[in-house]
């Protein structure tokens, strides 16, 4: 059994890797386009320098369209994207989008049968001022008029009020699953004090809802951890490490049942926790060194619990049990001969860790931001943790967190809600009333977005919204 799950864990590394060799794919091709239209201002058509960068792009994109019917680009937001992934566009790209964005189009779409004429004759249309374009009827008319048919453009596409409404909708969706999940936990929690069976059922299901919902939309269930219970904290940091853990593993490409056993997992790790005396755990003092060891045997209570649980599989067991086993003398609980940590394990532990340093709880008396609990994570805990699934947690979370208020050098303020390739450039929602008003009425924007080549907005620092005294539920439920 061991061997299948090693094997699963394999695959699902190598359609991670995939994914990243895919994306780098792309990315050459893209900055192949964009030697091929610098060419054109410098060099006749004919020219062989011209030719053999035109030659090396139709290379590329053929290797794309092996199994694909075209190759597809999309520039939104100051971000390039290829089919649905990201791509960091780095500054030797951003004037070249700057210059489709500025010929209104947001979609430039590659089909088989394109020919080095095609693309030369695409790139020094490209190099026209718009007021071209719209003399000759525009930019699409002009394409068609030059024969070019196997390069489609899209224009700018706008959000209309039907689709903002689905995004709010979205964001109201959450918020609902992530108080159904508190309750779901709590109804568990309260089985096992009465010494009944954990609903399984209901466990499932709730976290099946869980990863269908991020899924669809990673940011706006992830965005609601940054809210911080404090009446409900043991309760809901089994659903914020839950959600992490779930979201991980969307950004790792697991498969859908891995991703649902993960999030299971994440729900019952501190199950263990019901064995401790409440006293101890809201304890707002430092615990004694006899309190301590109480605290630390939760794990092995946790897995004593889950063993005797009927329709959940092992690895709830197993990550109950090496949550807290980081690998060094901190771990606990401690066995002489150390085995491997499942990689669930560490998944659920760089999750269960996050929440935990981010955390509302009576015994803190400072809350650490999400941005210097990543610092913490990567700097002080790099020697705990499996680095590689480290850098993963970091990249799917960001440098900067949803949630996190953002000084910008524009003086503005910006509340992050989602990420982008570049972790220190994420989307924010620009605030300016300070009142939920934002949240309808407000613009969001890439700190990714540039003008003449420069961005436009640059993070310069972290604001507490503690200390700020804004309302961060007003944002993001």
């Amino acid at each position: 059994m061991a061997e299948v799950q090693h094997d699963s864990q394999g695959e699902k590394r190598e359609s991670f890797i995939a994914k990243q060799q895919l994306i780098s794919a792309a990315k050459t091709a893209f900055q192949q386009l964009s030697t091929v239209m610098k060419n054109t201002t410098l060099y006749p058509e004919e020219h062989p320098f011209l030719r053999v960068s035109a030659e090396k792009f139709l290379g590329t994109i053929g290797a794309l369209l092996a199994d694909r019917k075209e190759v597809a680009f999309y520039l939104v937001g100051g971000e390039l994207f290829f089919e649905t992934y990201s791509v960091l566009a780095d500054q030797g790209l951003v004037l070249l989008m700057e210059q489709f964005t500025n010929l209104e189009v947001s979609g430039i779409i590659f089909s088989p049968g394109l020919t080095e004429k095609e693309l030369i004759k695409f790139a020094i249309l490209m190099g026209k001022e718009t007021t071209f374009f719209a003399s000759q009827g525009g930019i699409t008319e002009v394409i068609e008029q030059e024969g070019i048919a196997h390069i489609e453009l899209r224009r700018v596409m706008v959000v209309d009020k039907s689709t903002s409404g689905a995004i709010k909708e979205g964001k109201k969706q959450a918020s609902k699953i992530f108080m159904e999940a508190v309750e779901t936990v709590k109804e568990m929690v309260q089985a096992v004090h009465m010494d009944k069976a954990i609903n399984m059922y209901k466990i499932n299901s709730t976290v099946q809802t869980m990863v269908d919902n991020i899924l669809y939309n990673r940011d706006a269930l992830m965005g609601l951890t940054s809210i911080k219970m404090f009446d409900e904290y043991t309760f809901a940091h089994s659903v914020n490490t839950a959600i992490l853990a779930i979201s991980l593993g969307s950004f790792l490409s697991f498969g859908k049942s891995q991703i649902a056993a993960l999030g299971v997992a994440g729900l019952l790790h501190d199950v263990g926790k019901v064995s401790v005396p409440h006293e101890i755990i809201n304890k707002p003092s430092k615990l004694t060194d006899a309190e301590w060891e109480v605290v630390k045997r939760h794990p092995i209570e946790g897995a004593l619990i889950l063993s005797d649980t009927p329709g959940l599989t092992k690895l709830a067991m197993v990550v109950a049990f090496e949550h807290h086993q980081h690998g060094d003398v901190r771990g606990y609980p401690w066995i002489d001969d150390r085995l491997q940590q499942h990689p669930f394990s560490h998944i659920v532990s760089f999750a269960d860790t996050y929440e935990a340093l981010t955390a509302a709880r009576v015994y803190y008396k400072v809350q650490i931001s999400p941005e210097k609990a990543i610092r913490i994570m990567l700097k002080e805990m790099n020697n705990a943790f499996d680095a590689t699934l480290l850098k993963a947690f970091v990249n799917m979370i960001g440098i900067f967190p949803t949630g996190t208020l953002l000084k910008l050098d524009t003086g503005e303020i910006g509340l992050v809600m989602h990420q982008t390739r570049d972790l220190m450039r994420p989307r924010v929602l620009l605030l300016t009333k300070f009142d939920g008003s934002e949240k309808n009425n407000g613009a969001e924007v890439s700190l990714l977005e540039t003008a003449g080549g420069q961005y436009i907005r640059t993070a310069v620092g972290t604001i507490d919204n503690q200390v700020a005294k804004i309302d961060l539920k007003q944002y993001l439920v």
